[in-house]
């Protein structure tokens, strides 16, 4: 009986220690909740347990590692195909913004180009080539229902392109100043001289027709049209002196001139009206193929 009192009184010891223990753990909570006393401990603690989660994390990077080194050759290259399909078609999209944005430069400079001039204008769009490569023509989506005519001017936002020479309901034909055919009333901006300029076959070269020795003109001299023939607006550039040479034996200058305007590059042009244009739509005649040589007195 004894023993049994003595096992009775030592029995509520663990007790008393779980509910230490518990306020002691309810009062660290309540410390670490509404104070900062306890941050250093936790810091400390943060670097005891850290490596702790390197060791489990171990698993997690043994399967990752073990994903990446057996995946299959098939899947590899059918990645590499899916990349190379999206990065094709990124760059046709960049291209066709890149295009989207000059073609937009160009309409700007037209349609600054067109208020400059006191006259009616058109704008029309380049749509092909005709296949003969011995001469300089475009075909232009406008014709005989926009009220275009044979003889037409054709202007860019640079200087002069050409005339139309063929007309058909929905589409017209323009021979370029760079055609042999063509051929242009001009005069040197810089004292007035008039002359004729003609197409030599070169898209970036025509040429004056029989400057006398003693013509006052020099390389870096600007060409605009005279607006003699009333075909041309007078002062529309069309090029610049690129060369000044001697014939031997001849009584005439060879004077050749780098066109303003882009001939194998411009994709819009501007057709212009001016103010005599009645007359000469009054007396159009039948649409027709362009005769030998057009020039501003025709």
């Amino acid at each position: 009986m004894p023993a049994d009192r003595h096992i009775f009184r030592e029995g509520p010891a663990p007790l008393r220690g779980v509910v230490l223990f518990g306020f002691l753990a309810i009062a660290l909570l309540g410390v670490n909740y509404f104070t900062d006393w306890l941050d250093p401990v936790r810091s400390k603690a943060l670097d005891l347990v850290a490596p702790l989660y390197r060791i489990t994390n171990i698993p997690a990077r043994l399967r990752e590692w073990s994903d990446n080194s057996f995946t299959s050759r098939d899947e590899i290259l059918s990645e590499n195909q899916t990349l190379r399909d999206q990065n094709l078609i990124l760059q046709a999209r960049v291209s066709t913004m890149t295009t989207v944005v000059a073609e937009n430069t160009r309409l700007r400079q037209l349609l600054n180009a067109a208020e400059l001039l006191e006259a009616r204008v058109l704008i029309a769009e380049l749509i092909g080539t005709p296949p003969d490569s011995e001469t300089h023509r475009l075909i232009l989506d406008k014709g005989q229902n926009q009220e275009l005519f044979v003889g037409q001017p054709v202007l860019d936002a640079q200087g002069l392109v050409g005339q139309v020479v063929f007309v058909g309901d929905e589409y017209s034909e323009v021979l370029l100043i760079s055609d042999r055919d063509h051929a242009v009333p001009v005069q040197n901006l810089r004292n007035g001289v008039r002359a004729i300029a003609e197409g030599t076959g070169d898209f970036n070269r025509i040429r004056l027709r029989d400057i006398p020795v003693t013509m006052d003109i020099v390389a870096g001299d600007s060409i605009v049209t005279s607006g003699l023939g009333e075909r041309f607006p007078k002062g529309y550039p069309v090029g610049q002196v690129s060369s000044v040479s001697v014939l031997e034996g001849s009584p005439f200058l060879e004077v050749e001139i780098r066109p303003e305007s882009s001939l194998q590059t411009t994709g819009h042009m501007l057709l212009l009206f001016s103010g005599w244009e009645s007359r000469v739509l009054s007396q159009r005649p039948p649409v027709q193929q362009t005769p030998s040589r057009f020039n501003g007195n025709q």
